[in-house]
């Protein structure tokens, strides 16, 4: 099991939406890759709230009857909301087989988006 870290830092410009950087890996097409059972926190480095939440494949927000609650086997629930300047709580343990994408937003700014791609 490895632990990785998300970092989500500001946008290009003022008005663009914040960007999920992996740590310890470049990133890409792709986002973070990651193993079934490894532990996925995030870092909020920008001035506002933000809350890593599922989504579906065209990175539309899941309702929260879609979630299922942190602390169950294989929960798609990311992290409680983070304030400015701290991590997230819990961290969330991947799962799935490989090739098993979870696309995930900001729940309170939706344009900013990641991916988080299961390799084995």
């Amino acid at each position: 099991m490895a632990l990785w870290s998300i970092k989500i830092v500001a946008g290009d410009n003022a008005g663009h939406p914040a960007k999920f950087v992996p740590q310890l890996q470049e990133g890409g097409p792709e986002g973070l890759l990651a193993q079934a059972g490894d532990s996925i926190s995030w870092d909020n480095t920008t001035t506002q709230s933000q809350q890593p939440w599922p989504t579906d494949d065209k990175f539309n927000p899941l309702p929260p009857d879609q979630v299922r609650l942190r602390g169950q086997p294989n929960s798609n629930y990311l992290s409680d909301e983070i304030p400015p300047g701290h991590s997230s709580r819990p961290s969330w343990i991947a799962f799935g087989s490989a090739g098993t994408v979870m696309k995930y937003c900001s729940l309170p700014h939706p344009l900013a988006r990641g991916l988080i791609t299961i390799t084995h």
